[in-house]
């Protein structure tokens, strides 16, 4: 498989309801700071692995990136979505947009665990998913947000491998994440 085979979608809240969880910490200026940052991270790793088929699932109007509309939908129906409308690769990888310590080699590395017919799912640190990667695109519904939704993208009946990555696992939701990322 080539990179070329590949598209990426990176599913975005928009700026100024990002990070909620972290209202205690940051005022919503500073949350939408924080995810414009946690973002420009995202895509330069992709960038770096060298994927060019990459768009941003969003309501926010957003320059210099290609962005599907997300109409309002919930995440995994707009994830839905922008699979059937603009993905006509072979393979679709969803990389969450909030891995401060994202390299491209484990976006490389998530894409090509991906089974011939099945799902690659990259686990969060809590058990949750930070991204998945599947060939055929439409193979199944994505279950982000889902808790323990790791557990929950494995049993959906079809081959699958977990892929466990520190930049993969860590994602920005918690006070204590954000201590974390910022080394205390």
């Amino acid at each position: 498989m080539s990179l070329a085979d590949v598209h990426i979608l990176v599913p975005l809240k928009r700026f100024g309801v990002a990070k909620s969880r972290l209202s205690s910490a940051l005022p919503a200026e500073g949350r939408a700071e924080l995810m414009h940052e946690l973002l420009n991270r995202v895509l330069a790793a992709i960038a770096e692995a060298g994927f060019e088929r990459v768009t941003i699932v969003t309501g926010e109007r957003i320059g210099g990136v290609d962005v599907w509309d997300d109409r309002g939908l919930p995440w995994n129906d707009a994830l839905a979505a922008a699979i059937d409308e603009v993905v006509v690769e072979e393979v679709v990888a969803i990389v969450s947009a909030d891995l401060p310590l994202l390299r491209a080699s484990e976006v490389l590395a998530l894409v090509e665990a991906t089974p011939a017919r099945g799902i690659a799912i990259a686990r969060a640190l809590d058990g949750g998913t930070n991204a998945v990667s599947m060939r055929p695109p439409t193979l199944v519904r994505t279950q982000f947000g889902v808790p323990k939704s790791a557990s929950v993208h494995a049993a959906l009946g079809v081959p699958f491998v977990v892929v466990d990555l520190p930049g993969l696992a860590f994602d920005v939701d918690t006070p204590a994440d954000l201590q974390r990322l910022r080394g205390g």
